[in-house]
């Protein structure tokens, strides 16, 4: 699959941290279902370093009190994106499309990559590169 660059603008987003990845992603998400309704909302998960976050963008100062969950700013700035359709049979092409993103770009490390889970059969792989 090619990818194509995109302005991913910045985000606010409130977080659950998966316990281990892959294998705490689900959990993840349970968790933060169990305290906020994900129904229409923005979904990312967030991963840098080993480490994966589960995350909704935030309706505001007030659900962040109410929800107590860790909020997460994530500057916004140019990725690489790939567009992986059917997402849910194909996870195991995940790791190796971000693979193929990083060989291709020069990586801004200072931003997480993004899965972005534009429906519940798209998923939006999003690498931070640097300008230029």
């Amino acid at each position: 699959m090619k990818s194509t660059i995109i302005q991913q603008a910045p985000l606010r987003l409130i977080t659950v941290k998966a316990k281990s990845f892959p294998e705490g992603i689900r959990a993840a998400w349970q968790e933060i279902e169990s305290k906020r309704k994900i129904k229409g909302r923005k979904a990312y998960g967030l991963i840098r370093e080993g480490e994966y976050f589960a995350g909704l963008v935030s309706d505001g100062e007030l659900e962040e009190r109410v929800a107590g969950l860790h909020v997460v700013e994530v500057t916004g700035g140019p990725c690489a994106r790939i567009k992986l359709e059917d997402w849910q049979k194909n996870v195991a092409q995940i790791g190796p499309l971000f693979a193929q993103m990083a060989a291709e770009h020069e990586v801004d490390p200072t931003r997480p990559a993004m899965e972005f889970y534009r429906s519940f059969t798209e998923l939006h792989l999003l690498l931070p590169v640097k300008n230029g």
